[in-house]
């Protein structure tokens, strides 16, 4: 008897378990994260990853062959325009320009020695012609000989081509002074160009050869960028390429801070690169406030598409089976599901364009809770 009381109490005690256990899992409320479908904007953004470029940047060097003597600034230099950057050497130019303006003083004074011998001789070919025409008069009176003639007339000849070789002297002399003083002028401009110009008001970002090296033409001595003009040089996945357009709404994110720049974009290359199927997109701040650094990590948000007063649910309240994607909606207390039609997604939300009207309670579960089974009862987190 005693046997049949305590095997009948444990089958009691079983069948309690059972049903709490059943109640538990069939009957009791589920704990839920509860939210509203509201009405609001939906902004659909492209993620890009890139760096600051600048709009305009110069590798400046000399483009003459020398060596130089001087670098004038350092890497982090700003520098304004027309600021003396670098020199060469100038020795050997200046003793070229020092020489060259001797042969200009040389062939001036040589044509003002001409000048001198053509006066004097205008003045023997006037003589010689005034006395060859009195002898021509006095042989025709026959007061001279046709020797004597012929003598004055034969010194009027001589004097015209005395006349002639010094104006020829002098014409070259004229040249002279010309290619004297071209040859002075390219002296001249080659002790300028010795001196290394800034092309504009920038920052000295590579500084590439020290004094004494030897520069040839093209040869790079300073790469110079417009830290004021600058824009990001971002990498976008080449699928939201047809959604891309130039002046579109962006906004610029540096690592470390909070606060976003707005820019706009304004530039979309027209080649994809072969390997990491991305296109690079130009963004460019509306205004830039902030000190920044060529080469420097920004990462910008791209407004491809934008939703006002829509009826909205947040990202984390849409689930997907084989059907598709779905949510869980209060119905009488009791959770249910709901298949809405889902339009543009943003970043938190998600557009309905029907089958969830606004108000409407959504019902998610658990972090790291089971998914929530139809038809139980539930209660807020």
């Amino acid at each position: 008897m005693l046997g049949f009381a305590r095997r009948a109490a444990w089958a009691v005690l079983a069948v309690v378990v059972a049903l709490g256990v059943a109640w538990f899992r069939l009957w009791s409320p589920v704990r839920v994260e509860v939210a509203r479908a509201d009405r609001g904007t939906i902004v659909q953004e492209a993620f890009g990853r890139g760096t600051i470029e600048s709009q305009r940047e110069a590798a400046v060097g000399f483009d003459l062959v020398g060596r130089l003597s001087e670098v004038l600034v350092d890497e982090g230099a700003r520098v304004t325009l027309g600021q003396e950057l670098a020199r060469l050497e100038t020795n050997q130019a200046e003793a070229d320009l020092r020489s060259a303006q001797t042969g200009v003083a040389a062939a001036r004074a040589s044509l003002r020695r001409l000048a001198a011998e053509e006066e004097r001789v205008r003045a023997l070919l006037v003589t010689a012609e005034r006395e060859a025409a009195r002898a021509h008069t006095l042989f025709g009176a026959g007061a001279v000989s046709g020797q004597q003639r012929d003598d004055a007339v034969d010194r009027a000849r001589v004097a015209r081509a005395e006349l002639d070789r010094v104006l020829a002297q002098r014409s070259e002399a004229t040249r002279g002074i010309d290619v004297a003083a071209g040859g002075a002028e390219q002296r001249r401009v080659a002790m300028v160009r010795a001196t290394l110009l800034a092309p504009f008001e920038g920052l000295v970002t590579r500084r590439f050869r020290e004094p004494g090296d030897t520069v040839s033409v093209g040869s790079t001595v300073l790469r110079i960028v417009d830290t004021s003009r600058v824009y990001v040089s971002a990498s976008v996945d080449e699928t939201v390429l047809p959604r891309l357009a130039v002046e579109q709404r962006s906004t610029i994110h540096f690592p470390g801070e909070d606060a976003p720049i707005a820019g706009r974009v304004t530039r979309v290359s027209w080649e994809a690169d072969r390997q990491t199927h991305e296109i690079l997109v130009e963004v460019t701040p509306d205004r830039l406030e902030r000190r920044v650094a060529i080469g420097q990590r920004a990462d910008v948000r791209i407004e491809i598409a934008r939703r006002d007063r829509v009826v909205r649910v947040p990202i984390g309240m849409v689930h997907h089976d084989a059907s598709g994607p779905y949510v869980h909606v209060d119905e009488g207390g009791r959770i249910a599901r709901a298949r809405p039609r889902f339009g543009v997604t943003g970043n938190d939300r998600v557009e309905v364009l029907g089958g969830l009207s606004p108000g409407a309670t959504l019902l998610g579960p658990e972090r790291g809770a089971a998914p929530l089974p139809v038809g139980r009862r539930w209660v807020a987190r």
